[in-house]
Formats: C-alpha cells, structure tokens, sequence
C-alpha cells in the first residue's frame, strides 16, 4: 500500500504564512515611508535679535533683525519660499531658542503646489520685559514634507 503524500506538516503551513505577511506588510511600510511621509528637504535659518548700532538686511542665510524700536514695537522681514519639485509638499516653520517668544509669522504651516512661491513675514515683537543689552538668538528650521 503506498501512502498518499498529505502536503505541508501544520508548522510550515503557518511559517509561510507568517513570512508572506511580513513581507507584505515591511513591504507596505517601506512604500509609504519613502514615498510618502519623508522629509524632502529642510532648511535652517539662524534668528537673532541684539542691540546692534546699526539696522540692516544680511545676504547670508540668516534673519538678523539689529535693533529692534523700544517696547511695542516690531521690526519684519520676508523670506521666500519656492517649491521646486514637481509634486505638493507642505512647508512648516518652526522657531527654537531663546528668540522663540519674540517671533511671529504670517503662516507657518501650508501647501505649496509646484513651482509656487510663497512670501512669508516674519516679525520680531518687543515684548513689555525687554532687555535692551540682551542678544536673543535661535534658530528657524523650515521643512519641506511630501504631500
């Protein structure tokens, strides 16, 4: 009498099971994580309030605002942002340092389509305790997610 071949034992059943559904599912993750939720770009941009003698614009990748008008008043700056690949990314800003509370833009999360620009204002407020010997500085990081 010749024994009929059964198949797989259970075990092995379930081991490729298993594989199959890792793999499938590192697949997927991987998929979405490089097409999807990456960061495609950022950028940083040093922020700085002093007392300096003199107001003026930088040409370096700084916003460097010099002296600021006494209490209540503010001094603003545009910095431009471009997206230049050919899909939607969103674009978020955000401030870090002792400068932090002294800074406020017009936006700070928002799409950009393809090859749109965007002119963000960017303002530093005196706030009522403001020290006028301080120099307050931090940092800016813009980063560009794909969409």
């Amino acid at each position: 009498m010749v024994k009929k071949n059964e198949g797989f034992s259970s075990t092995t059943t379930i081991a490729l099971i298993m594989i199959i559904f890792i793999l499938g599912f590192g697949g997927t993750m991987w998929y979405y994580a490089l097409y999807k939720v990456v960061y495609v770009q950022y950028y940083d941009i040093t922020l700085n309030i002093s007392d300096a003698s003199v107001i003026g614009f930088s040409a370096d990748a700084t916003l460097h605002f010099g002296r600021v008008p006494n209490t209540g008043g503010f001094s603003k700056k545009e910095i431009n942002l471009i997206n230049d690949f050919d899909f939607p990314v969103l674009v978020n800003v955000k401030v870090k340092g002792p400068v932090s509370p002294f800074i406020a833009m017009n936006e700070s999360d928002f799409v950009l389509a393809p090859k749109e620009v965007k002119h963000v204002i960017v303002f530093a407020i005196v706030p009522d305790n403001y020290n006028k010997t301080s120099d307050f500085t931090g940092m800016a990081r813009i980063r560009y997610i794909r969409q």
